[in-house]
Protein backbone atom coordinates (compact mmCIF):
# COMPACT_ATOMS: atom_id res chain seq x y z
CA UNK A 1 0.00 0.00 0.00
CA UNK A 2 1.40 3.31 -0.88
CA UNK A 3 1.85 5.35 1.86
CA UNK A 4 1.97 8.55 -0.40
CA UNK A 5 -1.60 7.36 -1.51
CA UNK A 6 -2.95 6.99 1.94
CA UNK A 7 -2.06 10.39 2.80
CA UNK A 8 -3.76 12.23 0.02
CA UNK A 9 -6.32 10.54 0.41
CA UNK A 10 -6.48 11.58 4.22
CA UNK A 11 -5.72 15.08 2.90
CA UNK A 12 -8.73 15.06 0.06
CA UNK A 13 -11.22 13.45 2.73
CA UNK A 14 -10.29 15.62 5.81
CA UNK A 15 -10.71 19.03 3.58
CA UNK A 16 -14.18 18.06 2.56
CA UNK A 17 -15.47 17.46 5.82
CA UNK A 18 -14.33 20.61 6.86
CA UNK A 19 -15.62 22.30 4.18
CA UNK A 20 -18.93 21.18 5.35
CA UNK A 21 -19.63 18.39 2.32
CA UNK A 22 -19.86 15.40 4.58
CA UNK A 23 -22.24 17.02 7.05
CA UNK A 24 -21.81 15.59 11.01
CA UNK A 25 -23.78 12.12 11.47
CA UNK A 26 -23.32 10.88 7.23
CA UNK A 27 -22.56 7.62 6.55
CA UNK A 28 -19.38 6.71 4.96
CA UNK A 29 -20.06 4.50 2.46
CA UNK A 30 -16.67 2.92 1.62
CA UNK A 31 -17.41 1.07 -2.04
CA UNK A 32 -18.72 4.48 -3.15
CA UNK A 33 -16.06 6.77 -1.99
CA UNK A 34 -13.06 4.82 -3.40
CA UNK A 35 -14.56 4.20 -6.93
CA UNK A 36 -15.42 8.16 -7.38
CA UNK A 37 -11.91 9.01 -6.33
CA UNK A 38 -10.38 5.79 -8.28
CA UNK A 39 -8.59 4.02 -5.35
CA UNK A 40 -8.60 0.71 -3.87
CA UNK A 41 -10.56 -0.29 -0.83
CA UNK A 42 -7.48 -0.69 1.12
CA UNK A 43 -5.87 2.45 1.13
CA UNK A 44 -9.29 4.50 1.35
CA UNK A 45 -9.94 1.92 4.69
CA UNK A 46 -6.78 3.27 6.26
CA UNK A 47 -7.32 6.71 5.66
CA UNK A 48 -10.79 6.33 7.10
CA UNK A 49 -9.08 4.78 9.99
CA UNK A 50 -6.89 7.95 10.22
CA UNK A 51 -9.53 9.73 10.00
CA UNK A 52 -11.27 7.82 13.04
CA UNK A 53 -8.08 8.56 15.10
CA UNK A 54 -8.61 12.10 14.90
CA UNK A 55 -11.82 11.48 15.80
CA UNK A 56 -13.24 13.10 12.69
CA UNK A 57 -15.12 9.67 12.17
CA UNK A 58 -16.61 7.12 14.34
CA UNK A 59 -17.56 3.52 13.67
CA UNK A 60 -20.69 1.95 15.04
CA UNK A 61 -21.41 -1.68 16.12
CA UNK A 62 -23.62 -3.39 13.00
CA UNK A 63 -24.49 0.34 11.55
CA UNK A 64 -21.13 1.04 9.89
CA UNK A 65 -18.82 4.72 10.06
CA UNK A 66 -20.08 8.13 9.95
CA UNK A 67 -19.11 11.70 10.27
CA UNK A 68 -18.68 12.34 14.11
CA UNK A 69 -21.76 14.00 15.67
CA UNK A 70 -21.14 16.49 18.51
CA UNK A 71 -24.32 17.58 20.98
CA UNK A 72 -24.80 21.35 22.06
CA UNK A 73 -23.55 19.89 25.13
CA UNK A 74 -20.47 18.63 23.71
CA UNK A 75 -19.45 21.17 21.42
CA UNK A 76 -19.85 23.42 24.86
CA UNK A 77 -17.43 21.50 26.70
CA UNK A 78 -15.64 21.46 23.51
CA UNK A 79 -15.36 25.63 23.31
CA UNK A 80 -14.48 25.51 27.26
CA UNK A 81 -10.80 23.81 26.58
CA UNK A 82 -10.60 25.41 23.47
CA UNK A 83 -10.86 29.44 25.37
CA UNK A 84 -8.65 27.74 27.95
CA UNK A 85 -5.73 26.96 25.46
CA UNK A 86 -6.21 29.75 22.54
CA UNK A 87 -6.11 32.49 25.94
CA UNK A 88 -3.15 30.68 27.26
CA UNK A 89 -1.71 30.83 23.51
CA UNK A 90 -2.30 34.43 23.16
CA UNK A 91 -0.47 35.44 26.18
CA UNK A 92 2.41 33.81 25.10
CA UNK A 93 2.38 34.92 21.81
CA UNK A 94 2.50 38.48 23.09
CA UNK A 95 5.77 37.54 24.71
CA UNK A 96 7.27 35.57 22.30
CA UNK A 97 6.06 36.78 18.76
CA UNK A 98 7.82 37.61 16.21
CA UNK A 99 8.38 40.22 13.49
CA UNK A 100 7.73 37.49 10.53
CA UNK A 101 4.76 35.97 12.55
CA UNK A 102 3.49 39.23 12.80
CA UNK A 103 3.48 39.78 8.69
CA UNK A 104 1.95 36.44 8.91
CA UNK A 105 -0.92 37.58 10.65
CA UNK A 106 -0.95 40.26 8.75
CA UNK A 107 -1.40 38.68 5.56
CA UNK A 108 -4.18 36.15 6.97
CA UNK A 109 -6.23 39.13 7.87
CA UNK A 110 -5.87 40.67 4.31
CA UNK A 111 -6.79 37.55 2.75
CA UNK A 112 -9.90 37.01 4.75
CA UNK A 113 -11.13 40.74 3.90
CA UNK A 114 -12.53 40.00 0.35
CA UNK A 115 -12.93 36.34 0.93
CA UNK A 116 -16.06 34.76 -1.56
CA UNK A 117 -17.55 31.97 -0.90
CA UNK A 118 -14.93 29.72 -3.50
CA UNK A 119 -12.14 31.11 -1.48
CA UNK A 120 -13.35 30.20 1.59
CA UNK A 121 -13.66 26.66 0.48
CA UNK A 122 -9.75 27.18 -0.52
CA UNK A 123 -9.00 28.31 2.89
CA UNK A 124 -10.81 25.67 4.63
CA UNK A 125 -9.00 22.89 2.72
CA UNK A 126 -5.64 24.35 3.25
CA UNK A 127 -6.71 25.93 6.95
CA UNK A 128 -3.27 25.31 8.13
CA UNK A 129 -1.66 28.17 5.59
CA UNK A 130 -5.19 30.68 6.34
CA UNK A 131 -5.69 30.11 9.79
CA UNK A 132 -5.39 33.39 12.17
CA UNK A 133 -5.53 31.23 15.29
CA UNK A 134 -3.36 28.69 14.03
CA UNK A 135 -0.77 31.48 13.44
CA UNK A 136 -1.18 32.80 16.88
CA UNK A 137 -0.84 29.31 18.68
CA UNK A 138 2.50 28.60 16.39
CA UNK A 139 3.56 32.09 17.84
CA UNK A 140 3.24 30.93 21.26
CA UNK A 141 6.37 29.26 20.77
CA UNK A 142 4.66 25.75 23.41
CA UNK A 143 5.00 22.88 21.19
CA UNK A 144 2.44 20.85 23.74
CA UNK A 145 -0.21 23.14 23.64
CA UNK A 146 0.21 23.40 19.82
CA UNK A 147 -0.49 19.73 19.92
CA UNK A 148 -3.26 19.79 21.81
CA UNK A 149 -5.04 22.68 19.91
CA UNK A 150 -3.99 21.04 16.09
CA UNK A 151 -4.85 17.06 17.36
CA UNK A 152 -7.63 17.28 19.56
CA UNK A 153 -9.46 20.72 19.68
CA UNK A 154 -9.73 22.41 16.07
CA UNK A 155 -10.53 18.98 13.85
CA UNK A 156 -13.45 18.73 16.04
CA UNK A 157 -14.56 21.85 15.68
CA UNK A 158 -14.21 22.67 11.89
CA UNK A 159 -16.82 20.06 11.69
CA UNK A 160 -19.20 22.97 12.33
CA UNK A 161 -17.42 25.96 11.65
CA UNK A 162 -17.53 25.89 7.83
CA UNK A 163 -21.61 26.22 7.48
CA UNK A 164 -21.67 29.05 10.13
CA UNK A 165 -18.92 31.35 8.50
CA UNK A 166 -21.13 31.33 5.38
CA UNK A 167 -24.03 33.16 7.31
CA UNK A 168 -24.64 37.03 7.42
CA UNK A 169 -22.37 39.12 9.83
CA UNK A 170 -20.04 36.03 10.76
CA UNK A 171 -17.01 37.15 8.86
CA UNK A 172 -17.14 40.41 9.41
CA UNK A 173 -17.39 39.71 13.11
CA UNK A 174 -14.29 37.67 13.23
CA UNK A 175 -12.54 40.04 10.89
CA UNK A 176 -12.81 42.93 13.09
CA UNK A 177 -11.97 40.67 16.56
CA UNK A 178 -9.30 39.39 14.55
CA UNK A 179 -7.90 42.73 13.67
CA UNK A 180 -8.12 43.67 17.85
CA UNK A 181 -6.05 40.84 18.68
CA UNK A 182 -3.36 41.95 16.19
CA UNK A 183 -2.93 45.04 17.03
CA UNK A 184 -2.58 43.24 21.03
CA UNK A 185 -0.19 41.42 19.97
CA UNK A 186 1.65 43.94 18.25
CA UNK A 187 2.05 45.98 21.60
CA UNK A 188 2.67 42.88 23.50
CA UNK A 189 0.25 43.19 25.41
CA UNK A 190 -0.62 39.94 27.27
CA UNK A 191 -3.82 41.21 29.07
CA UNK A 192 -5.01 42.96 26.22
CA UNK A 193 -4.84 39.34 23.97
CA UNK A 194 -6.42 37.96 27.13
CA UNK A 195 -9.56 40.27 26.96
CA UNK A 196 -10.04 40.17 23.13
CA UNK A 197 -9.40 36.63 22.72
CA UNK A 198 -11.77 35.61 25.25
CA UNK A 199 -14.91 38.15 23.59
CA UNK A 200 -13.68 37.00 20.04
CA UNK A 201 -14.50 33.36 21.32
CA UNK A 202 -17.54 33.89 23.09
CA UNK A 203 -18.97 35.47 19.78
CA UNK A 204 -17.42 32.78 17.85
CA UNK A 205 -19.07 29.73 20.54
CA UNK A 206 -22.97 31.97 20.71
CA UNK A 207 -22.93 32.08 16.79
CA UNK A 208 -22.08 28.33 16.66
CA UNK A 209 -24.60 26.61 19.03
CA UNK A 210 -27.48 28.95 18.22
CA UNK A 211 -26.75 27.99 14.53
CA UNK A 212 -26.77 24.29 15.47
CA UNK A 213 -31.11 24.41 15.13
CA UNK A 214 -30.86 25.76 11.65
CA UNK A 215 -28.85 22.84 11.01
CA UNK A 216 -30.31 20.56 8.23
CA UNK A 217 -30.21 16.77 8.72
CA UNK A 218 -26.80 15.31 7.72
CA UNK A 219 -27.31 13.55 4.30
CA UNK A 220 -25.66 9.71 3.14
CA UNK A 221 -22.09 10.37 1.32
CA UNK A 222 -22.57 9.59 -2.50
Amino acid sequence: MSQTLVDELVTKLEAAIFRGEFPPGTRIREARIANSLGVGRGPLREAVRRLEGRKLVVRHANRGTSITTLTKAELAELFEVREALEVAASRLAARNITDEALDKLRLTLQLQKNVTSDKLAEMYSEWHNFDFHYQIALASGNRRLIDLLYGDIWPLMRLYRYPGALSPGRVPLGQADHEAILQALIARDPDACDRLMRQHLAHARENLLHGLAANKPATRMK
